[in-house]
């Protein structure tokens, strides 16, 4: 299943005996030399790093960067005879290594590598330290000290080691509970065996030379990185790679590695070593503050190479390294190999096993469980991926659906079969590790369960490795997260074995319905005789008969209306025109009322009709289809509520933070004339249904904790534009696509009459919404109309596929109101049914900083691997469509450009680009204005997720999901693209007042490099060598793209303002999938946030602010 490679790219430093790379030279005696002293030079680099940059992970040649460094030196009895540290306060007069060479003082310079730096470049520096002279001393050299990632600076270092053993003992904590990190990479090297000889003469001071320019002592990071590939094997349909995480991440380690410390072999000496055959499970709280667990973060759809993962889902981390020892370090032990890694310990039931800990770091408690295993340590490291399996079975099955919820337990090392070890569960320093995972089948995992049945031997086939696994005879119908409809069909086959319409082998009694939604999960018990459905959450879900057509036979795909009518069976046929629709349409004749029924009622109901044909055919619902369209059925519409709760379904509990318990959760399902198993261990089952509903949750940007009580409202968007391409948006059509017609015969982007419906509003999209959809007067008012009815704009009996939109309202402009119900069917629309509605542009702007919270196709930017490589614009680039209009032009509304995150301009424009293409449709969370009942005024808004203090320039963004923000850094960001980690918000962060920051000055400027590249090149050289930056107030910096972009649209009359930022594009000059070489990086210009190569010559500089 899993092939892993290892790249030790990054090469271990330690040289025990490096005599013969020593020698001596003169350098003029310019005085600073005392008596006993002599002069060290050591030359410095470290090694390039293989490209394997991801969102979580840096651009190689940040990885090689030394900004400081701390240089010991100790004699033979390890006595300390020299510390110093060396940053920018101490480079080389001259400005470069030489001037080191040439030095008598301490000093040192470095030469950093940068982003286009030839091939084979890699970052050289050289050290001049005096120090008492003598034989046999031994030097370390500890690199890039105070980053804000890890609890290392230079008074620690001169307070704590005094001799040679406290460094070997001093250790690293993580100052954050993260995976990235800043570029400031704590490094170390070591030297032993080193002569320094005193200085003397009057021809000049003897130096001694520790490792020539060419052959440099090259240091070792103390991190380690990780990165994974998933992707899908031949036999399955599809693979969505949802979230991952990182179990026993460590907190501390050593900053000196094993041969440094003077340990021998290979695993067991971390700090945070737990020996398993001395360590009792009621000790593991003392040692569980060494390590935590990462929150479950979406997989990331940009990697290095070409802008694409080319087909494969990949995520990457750094962290320290972990060496734990395993339970069994018999390699002949793991009879089944690579399973046997991540077994689980199994309790006497055959559960799987767990401690639970509880400790306290930097004062603050926790408490949690730590799951058990039989080989490997319960503390080495291992990530956890979840995902959505599908696959087409063949045979007998042929037909059939099987799709799974799966869960993947990894754990680390290299257990390749040549240079690894089955047992090893190392993850070391400086090391790469690449693992290539290919998901080839569900089959182990419904192995797993199918084995666990009647009281077989229970044997996991697949450890690591669990699910939810559906397998559907009709079909598993997948809705988004607003109202929705969709005809299903139940074939009078599906309830006999082999579809032998008889009655010895019926096996509809045998069949129930089940149910999962993140309030709970089960199926109905049976009483006293009677089916009880207490604590099941199932009335999200309602079936209506379909109309049948001449013939006799229901509608497979023509869409019924809905319908608050309940079912209710009758002695006596009712006509159509008695079972009319509220609007006095015909609806459908039988012995029944036309109806909508409960999953409970429908299972009855189908239940009956199968024992009526049985018995008649002819007094039986079920159609007289022909064998070849499938046989006898009973088509019906599935109406599905939209993902939302006013209260909990089951305890009835009404809270106004409740939307935090449903939006961002795993799809809820209901199984319909199923029958389910679970493996032994529960963590693994089987569903056979003939018809499954699955339904995706409402997404959402922000802090969804409920301890954070700061945040009572917010808003929600759907998964999916679903409508994508069925509208008439663009020009395709001859131009109406707000349903205006050309006027003239002006050139074709100005064939639009200038109309202002008032729908101006940056964030409200639902009042913008009301605006554009006539539902309220076309001036600022917040009045809502009462007089509008959905058969004015909705069709309602069309397939599946159709947007339930009359023909002359099939725009973008329209598209959310089908995302509604007439749910009292009086069909009018009143206020409180109005609940989807078109994104705002502030509200796109928004989606697009939450965007590492998102799943793949919510994403505003969410092409193919294969649209991306493309050169036809229509296939790269993609435009959202806001309810935003643009310079008061209700025709010409704003649109975000994805592709380039941040980037707006009118949907009508003439620059030979496409149109707007697509539409995300929101809707408000949490009870606004003091409301519950969606009848709030439509001028009311949630919470917005950020809130800017005027006085104190600060953005806040805690309202934010914590998966949407970054560390925090005190340092200049990492120059890179949109969608890098560094392009993400902190919790909070602080604009420098104008007056303070400095003008860009381009006179230095030459050749043909852009004004944006020249800015921050400037700012990289400036800032390599630890100075101050050139062009902001000190402890301020470069803002990335988001940061301007926020400053633009919450900072008060910022009008004519301009910043240049520290992001270039992804697809432009600078990235790894060129499509403009015109456009360079991004900036503000007055309203405007965009990119090019303006001479900008203004930055609104920036710093983060730390919150805990």
């Amino acid at each position: 299943m899993i092939r892993k490679i290892l790249h030790t790219f990054w090469m271990v430093a330690l040289v025990l005996g490096c005599l013969s790379c020593m020698r001596e030279e003169l350098v003029p005696a310019t005085g600073g030399v005392g008596e006993g002293e002599g002069l060290l030079l050591l030359n410095f680099g470290v090694n390039e790093s293989v490209e394997v940059q991801t969102k979580a992970t840096l651009p190689a040649h940040t990885e090689q960067g030394v900004f400081n460094m701390y240089v010991f030196v100790f004699d033979k009895d390890g006595i300390k005879l020299a510390g110093q540290f060396f940053d920018s306060g101490n480079l080389a007069t001259g400005g470069n290594v030489d001037a080191v060479s040439k030095a008598t003082d301490n000093c040192w310079w470095v030469n950093n590598a940068k982003k286009d730096s030839e091939a084979g470049f890699v970052t050289n520096g050289r050290v001049k330290l005096r120090c008492s002279a003598g034989e046999k001393l031994t030097l370390y050299v500890i690199a890039n000290l105070d980053s804000d990632m890890v609890r290392v600076s230079s008074d620690l270092l001169s307070s704590a080691v005094h001799v040679e053993a406290d460094l070997k003992k001093f250790t690293a904590f993580l100052n954050q509970e993260v995976v990235s990190r800043n570029g400031r990479f704590l490094m170390t090297g070591k030297v032993s065996g080193v002569t320094i000889n005193e200085s003397s003469g009057t021809k000049g001071v003897t130096q001694t030379v520790i490792y020539s320019s060419d052959n440099p002592l090259m240091l070792e990071r103390v991190d380690a990185k990780v990165r994974f590939k998933f992707k899908k094997g031949e036999n399955v349909k599809r693979f969505e790679a949802r979230q991952w995480k990182v179990v026993n991440v460590p907190r501390v380690a050593y900053v000196l590695n094993y041969e440094q410390r003077g340990v021998e072999g290979n695993r067991g000496n971390d700090y945070g070593n737990v020996d398993p055959k001395k360590t009792e499970r009621g000790d593991y709280s003392k040692y569980a503050g060494n390590f935590f667990t990462t929150d479950f973060v979406n997989f990331e759809d940009f990697t290095a190479g070409g802008g694409t993962s080319g087909g494969t889902s990949e995520f990457s981390f750094y962290m320290m390294e972990n060496r734990q020892v395993p339970k069994i370090t018999d390699k002949d032990e793991y009879k089944a190999g690579y399973h046997d890694r991540s077994r689980a310990l199994k309790t006497s039931n055959d559960l799987n096993d767990k401690c639970s800990v509880s400790y306290t770091v930097n004062g603050v408690e926790h408490s949690r469980d730590i799951r058990m295993f039989e080989y490997a340590n319960d503390f080495s490291t291992y990530v956890v991926v979840t995902g959505y399996v599908e696959m087409e079975l063949k045979n007998d099955d042929a037909g059939k659906v099987l799709g799974g919820e799966v869960e993947y337990l990894i754990h680390l090392g290299d257990w390749r079969e040549k240079e690894g070890s089955i047992d090893n569960y190392n993850i070391e320093r400086n090391t790469s590790y690449i693992y290539t995972v290919t998901v080839n089948s569900l089959d182990k995992i419904r192995l797993e369960v199918e084995t666990s049945k009647n009281g077989a031997e229970f044997k996991e086939e697949q450890p690591g490795a669990t699910g939810q696994v559906t397998i559907a005879k009709e079909e598993i119908a997948l809705c988004d997260c607003h109202y929705e409809s969709k005809t299903i069909s139940f074939h009078l086959s599906n309830f006999f074995k082999n579809g032998k319409i008889n009655r010895e082998n019926c096996i509809v009694d045998e069949l129930t319905w089940s149910v999962k939604t993140p309030f709970g999960e089960g199926e109905p018990k049976i009483v006293n005789g009677v089916e009880s459905v207490t604590g099941l959450d199932y009335q999200w879900v309602h079936f209506r008969l379909n109309k049948r057509g001449d013939d006799g036979n229901y509608y497979s795909d023509k869409r019924r209306k809905y319908t608050d009518r309940e079912f209710a069976a009758s002695e006596t046929l009712r006509s159509a025109q008695e079972n009319a629709e509220e609007d006095g349409a015909n609806g459908l004749p039988g012995f029944h009322n036309d109806g909508i029924m409960t999953v409970p009622y429908l299972c009855k109901y189908i239940k009956e009709q199968v024992k009526k044909y049985l018995d008649n055919p002819k007094v039986s619902d079920f159609d007289d289809s022909k064998s070849e369209d499938g046989g006898p059925k009973i088509s019906l519409t599935v109406f599905v509520d939209e993902f939302y709760y006013d209260k909990n379904p089951v305890t009835s509990e009404t809270r106004s933070d409740l939307w935090k318990y449903f939006v961002n959760k795993d799809d809820r399902k209901l199984h319909i004339l199923c029958n389910s198993v679970k493996s032994l261990d529960e963590e693994s089952s089987m569903t056979g249904s003939v018809v499954t509903i699955q339904q995706s949750s409402i997404q959402c940007v922000y802090n969804t904790d409920p301890s954070y009580t700061d945040l009572k409202t917010a808003w929600g968007v759907e998964n999916m534009d679903e409508d994508a391409g069925q509208l008439d948006g663009g020009k395709s059509d001859g131009g109406k696509y707000w349903s205006v017609y050309p006027t003239n015969d002006k050139q074709e982007f100005e064939y639009y009459q200038i109309q202002d419906r008032h729908n101006n509003n940056q964030f409200n999209g639902l009042y913008n919404s009301c605006k554009e959809w006539g539902l309220s007067p076309a001036d600022g008012s917040s009045v809502f109309n009462t007089d509008k009815v959905w058969s004015d704009y909705m069709k309602y009996e069309v397939a599946n596929s159709t947007p339930q939109l009359q023909e002359k309202y099939k725009y973008m402009r329209y598209a959310c109101m089908n995302r509604n119900r007439d749910n009292n069917g009086d069909g009018k629309i009143d206020r409180n049914e109005v609940r989807w509605y078109l994104a705002s542009i502030r509200q796109l702007v928004g989606l697009y900083v939450g965007d590492g919270l998102l799943n793949s196709k919510t994403k505003l930017y969410n092409k193919s691997a294969a649209d991306r490589e493309s050169d036809v614009k229509s296939r790269w680039q993609q435009h959202i469509v806001s309810s935003t209009n643009f310079d008061n032009n209700s025709n010409n509304p704003t649109i975000l450009w994805a592709e380039e995150g941040t980037s707006t301009s009118l949907f009508y424009h003439n620059w030979g680009d496409i149109q707007g293409s697509e539409i995300r449709c929101v809707r408000n969370l949490g009870n606004i204005d003091g409301s519950s009942d969606e009848s709030y005024p439509i001028d009311k808004v949630p919470d917005d997720y950020i809130v800017y203090d005027e006085d104190s320039r600060t953005f806040t963004c805690t309202h934010l999901n914590s998966q949407a923000l970054r560390y925090y850094t005190s340092k200049e960001l990492i120059y890179s693209d949109e969608r890098s980690q560094e392009n993400n918000l902190y919790k909070k962060f602080e604009m420098a007042p104008s007056k303070d920051c400095r003008e860009v000055d381009y006179s230095g400027k030459s050749g043909n490099i852009s004004y944006f590249e020249w800015y921050n090149e400037k700012v990289d050289e400036v800032i390599s060598l630890g100075k101050e930056h050139p062009y902001c107030p000190k402890g301020y910096r470069t803002p990335s793209q988001i940061e301007a972009a926020i400053m633009r649209y919450y900072v008060p009359g910022w009008g004519n303002s301009q910043t240049l930022t520290r992001t270039y594009w992804s697809f432009g000059k600078l990235g790894n999938n060129t499509k403009d070489s015109k456009k360079v990086g991004f900036s503000v210009r007055d309203k405007n946030v965009t990119v090019n190569d303006a001479a900008i010559t203004k930055v609104r500089c920036v710093r983060d602010v730390r919150t805990d």
